[in-house]
């Protein structure tokens, strides 16, 4: 036998060239997914492969619900599919002998134990639901400052004027943008009577005054994230339509409150945040997929184009990389101190925690490769949004904020690790982020 993926978490294995084993944080099985819900664990998915001994798989799976033990297992076992895929698709060199996989240690739990955590975990989202509603409700909005001379990055801190939606909607996702000499914000406006987005634009002024939000967008599926990028003379936008399982490309009539659904880019994929990147003489789309039953969160997959409305070559090892922590895209690529950074969403504690910064260290037809070299702060505030264009930067905010005037929000440096890349550079032992040089030109296209 060439291969066995072993799932059965069994004594003993058939003989076979090659066997590949997951394990959920440390146990093979479900029961390693159920103890990381008692525990309130990360997930950790490791694929011990008899091919590669000293170097397993990993994938860092986020979760829809962190209280709920089914959407713990879609997380889990959603990613495993895809890693067990990737690790059979890559060139592992010389097979292993033909002997079963290790087998790992089981931890042991009571079911007492189990019973009254679950008791708690009712009992804890009761309080949560009555604290949402006893303080307002927490919420999306935005953060938006002026400052041609320093960023965020280069201050480490600064305070943001705090614009939300009314009673009908919120704001997030905000990309800023000049045109003939006045100042915008495009947004996903979230309408709770439609139980969707629409994009919408903000106009800003230097005087630190905002106009109200007015839809520019509005399709019958969600949209969000509206990229918006001037390329050949034309003013250009790449909302987020995963919930149409396309990604499309919009041109503005008469910029900023006409647009026209140009061209689909990519059909028959539910994509998040689609990220452009020019690089190279082609474009780069940096793209978080849903698969299976996963959420979006925790998964990345690159495409290349000759044009902006060419057709989609698939990056050779994708997905490049599944990681909770690093992945789904936050904002566009910029260029900050002699480095090409790539702002990302570190959703391991819950969606939208944090920003972090990775600088891309390698971009190929197969190669990627990234290093988390910093990270906004912004207290008990998430954040999963961060832009800055002609002076104006903006973030976005999750928590108690109606009401709000002002937030500071800080940027501190990480200790770098050094990437280590496994076989097509894209593969890095547990802790290690998976991995992309890259032009010096503009990271805007």
């Amino acid at each position: 036998m060439d291969v066995v993926i072993d799932l059965s978490g069994a004594e003993s294995l058939p003989a076979a060239r090659r066997v590949l084993t997951p394990v959920f944080n440390g146990a093979p099985g479900e029961i390693g997914i159920v103890a990381a819900w008692l525990n309130r664990q990360d997930l950790l998915v490791d694929l011990h492969d008899t091919a590669r001994p000293l170097q397993p798989w990993t994938a860092r799976p986020a979760s829809r619900d962190r209280e709920v033990l089914a959407a713990r297992l879609d997380s889990a076992l959603s990613c495993a599919v895809p890693l067990i895929l990737k690790a059979l698709c890559e060139e592992t060199g010389s097979a292993a002998s033909d002997i079963p996989g290790p087998r790992m240690a089981v931890p042991s739990f009571g079911a007492l134990s189990a019973l009254a955590r679950a008791t708690g975990t009712v009992a804890s989202k009761a309080i949560g639901l009555l604290d949402v509603l006893a303080r307002g409700g927490r919420m999306w909005g935005i953060g938006w400052r002026f400052d041609e001379s320093a960023g965020l990055l280069d201050k480490g801190e600064a305070a943001f004027r705090v614009l939300t939606g009314n009673a009908d909607s919120y704001l997030a996702d905000p990309f800023p943008f000049r045109h003939q000499g006045q100042d915008f914000i495009f947004v996903e406006q979230y309408l709770y009577s439609k139980n969707r987005g629409c994009i919408a634009v903000v106009t800003v002024n230097r005087d630190g005054t905002a106009g109200a939000s007015r839809i520019v967008v509005e399709e019958p599926h969600h949209l969000s994230y509206p990229f918006v990028f001037e390329q050949d003379g034309q003013i250009w936008m790449i909302p987020e339509s995963g919930a149409a399982r396309n990604v499309s490309l919009y041109r503005a009539v008469e910029f900023p409150y006409r647009w026209t659904r140009e061209a689909c880019l990519m059909e028959g994929i539910e994509g998040y945040d689609t990220t452009p990147l020019w690089h190279a003489g082609g474009f780069w789309f940096f793209v978080s997929p849903r698969l299976w039953r996963s959420t979006s969160w925790d998964v990345l997959s690159l495409y290349r184009a000759e044009s902006l409305t060419g057709s989609w070559t698939p990056h050779a090892a994708n997905p490049v990389l599944i990681d909770t922590r690093l992945s789904r895209p936050a904002g566009a690529v910029i260029r900050h101190g002699g480095r090409t950074l790539r702002p990302v969403q570190d959703c391991a504690r819950v969606y939208g925690g944090a920003v972090t910064f990775c600088q891309i260290d390698a971009l190929g037809a197969s190669e990627f490769a990234q290093t988390p070299v910093g990270r906004i702060w912004s207290g008990a505030l998430g954040c999963h949004t961060y832009n800055r264009r002609s002076g104006l930067e903006v973030i976005d905010l999750f928590g108690h904020i109606r009401g709000l005037r002002e937030v500071t929000t800080s940027y501190r440096l990480l200790v770098p690790d050094a990437p280590v890349s496994g076989p097509r550079g894209v593969s890095g032992p547990r802790g290690q982020s998976l991995s992309w040089p890259v032009s010096s030109g503009s990271a805007h296209p």
